[in-house]
């Protein structure tokens, strides 16, 4: 009886120490965004207790583009006229509709990327024309793997990607004409 007893008291224990090996590798695999922070925390995610919570000044308002990309803007709005909309920094996946499957790659490109300009038709508000700004960060590979794989998406909406360079010196002109020829060989 003393050996029967003494077996179910290691099961039992063996049992109990099993559970909470399960317990303990189950709340490590959690998601961290789902644990629950300590009352009083007010940084992070944590959703706001009250309204005084919500005060003024929680959340900033960000600068849409930087002194490069509104140069470039205004120089655009005269090289276009009136001819075309600006949209400016389109998230991917409001321009174009993914049919079937992508490689992860180009998938996480259309689903989290966005381009810098956007031409559409004023009347139809159609995407014409992408346009990209490119400073020197798109020199390193992490960056030129970036463009190849929103270049590749354009491509295969048929989409005309354009991309100038920062600190260029953005001619009127010059821009009007490429677009104007981008334009004309779309169209034909």
């Amino acid at each position: 009886m003393g050996m029967q007893t003494a077996g179910v008291v290691i099961i039992g224990i063996s049992l109990l120490m099993l559970i909470g090996l399960v317990l303990i590798v189950l709340s490590l695999q959690r998601p961290r965004s789902f644990q629950r922070k300590p009352a009083g925390t007010t940084i992070g995610w944590m959703p706001a207790e009250t309204e005084e919570d919500l005060d003024v000044g929680r959340i900033r308002p960000l600068r849409l583009l930087s002194e490069s990309e509104a140069a470039f803007y205004w120089t655009l709005k005269k090289a276009i006229g009136e001819r075309w909309v600006i949209a400016v920094k389109v998230p991917l996946a409001q321009i174009m509709k993914r049919r079937r499957h992508l490689p992860r790659g180009l998938y996480q490109m259309l689903e989290y990327g966005h381009v810098d300009f956007l031409l559409l038709h004023p009347r139809s508000w159609e995407p014409v024309i992408a346009i990209e700004l490119d400073d020197t960060s798109h020199l390193t590979s992490v960056r030129r793997d970036r463009d190849r794989r929103k270049d590749e998406l354009f491509r295969i909406a048929g989409i005309p990607l354009l991309r100038w360079q920062v600190g260029q010196n953005w001619s009127v002109e010059e821009i009007a004409q490429k677009l104007w020829q981008t334009a004309a060989s779309r169209e034909n």
